[in-house]
């Protein structure tokens, strides 16, 4: 079944929390840009519309095991409120490293799960969702110059986000240090004013910058036709993650639906910050700003089994059937 690509690009400041970094303007020359490497995506599908695995990856995280595995991932546990709101973002979740009700591995898929339920988190702030985050951080690192591939698919429930993204293994601070957002999504299954149905939705976007509000961002939107949505089957994310040069691809696509080097307004007006080893982040937040603050509780799991969604579940969960991670060059 064929995707039909819609490219949108949004270039703006976003608000929210984030560290002071050099205002040096460091313009690149086009010279400087990665044209070497071709994707090709694999020939065949794994699950419904994610492009095959293949067999030169250094790094492969099927989800086999019973547990999640932690010598390669941490739990990031809390609110978080650095300002901003909780991740700076207004959310209304605790995470949690429940890994029972909020994050558990079943039929070899990571299942992340948010639940309508009172939490006083780690931090000591109290909400009315838990879900869980997970991460990388400090034990293992993407290189640029590799392809990542993640096959997902993401839930269904007004006020749920999900997102696969990367912040700077270094610790260099936000925005300062660059972030990469592989895919987020909008769990809002309907339109609202001046805002379309978001199930056949998904973003991919880079941020950067200096301290807000001088953070900026740039987002290539995909859309899959309404018979191949992304709440109802897998898809898979690509990056191809070069020096000097970043390209997204939705399934077994050749054109990319964002692509990103020093050149492009306004991150020709700052350092290039995304030369440098990353750590991968999988989480699903609830509410916040990314769907200006909207979260219906009854569109959300009630408890551990979500069983007000007893028919079906893993609608209301991010699915995760397999990561990989190869050295392109």
């Amino acid at each position: 079944m064929r995707i039909l690509i819609f490219i949108s690009i949004f270039i703006a400041s976003c608000s929210g929390g984030g560290s002071s970094s050099s205002n040096q303007i460091n313009l690149i020359n086009d010279n400087n840009i990665n044209t070497a490497y071709v994707y090709t995506p694999p020939s065949g599908k794994s699950n419904d519309n994610c492009v095959a695995q293949t067999s030169t990856s250094d790094f492969v995280e099927n989800f086999t095991n019973e547990q999640l595995d932690l010598s390669t991932w941490s739990y990031d546990e809390g609110c978080n409120n650095n300002g901003g709101g909780c991740n700076g973002n207004n959310e209304y979740q605790n995470y949690t490293n429940n890994d029972k009700d909020n994050l558990f591995i079943e039929d070899g898929l990571l299942k992340i799960q948010p639940i309508y339920e009172v939490n006083t988190g780690s931090d000591n702030v109290t909400q009315n969702y838990t879900s869980a985050k997970i991460m990388t951080k400090d034990k293992f690192a993407f290189d640029f110059n590799s392809r990542v591939t993640v096959c997902f698919r993401v839930p269904e429930g007004t006020g749920l986000w999900p997102a696969i993204w990367m912040l700077p293994f270094d610790g260099t601070p936000w925005p300062s240090g660059g972030e990469i957002d592989l895919m987020e999504a909008k769990g809002r299954a309907y339109p609202v004013e001046g805002s379309p149905d978001q199930s056949n939705l998904v973003s991919s976007a880079v941020h950067f910058g200096t301290q807000w509000p001088d953070n900026k961002y740039i987002v290539g939107e995909f859309y899959s036709t309404n018979e191949n949505t992304f709440q109802n089957y897998f898809h898979s994310i690509t990056l191809i993650f070069q020096e000097n040069k970043i390209d997204f691809y939705i399934d077994s696509e050749l054109t990319p639906h964002l692509s990103i080097d020093p050149t492009i307004y306004p991150l020709n007006q700052y350092n290039y910050p995304f030369n440098r080893q990353f750590y991968l982040i999988i989480n699903v937040a609830v509410g916040g700003n990314f769907d200006g603050g909207r979260a219906e509780s009854d569109e959300i799991c009630n408890d551990a089994l979500c069983s007000n969604f007893s028919d079906n579940p893993d609608k209301k969960r991010l699915l995760i059937d397999w990561i990989e991670y190869e050295k392109i060059n």
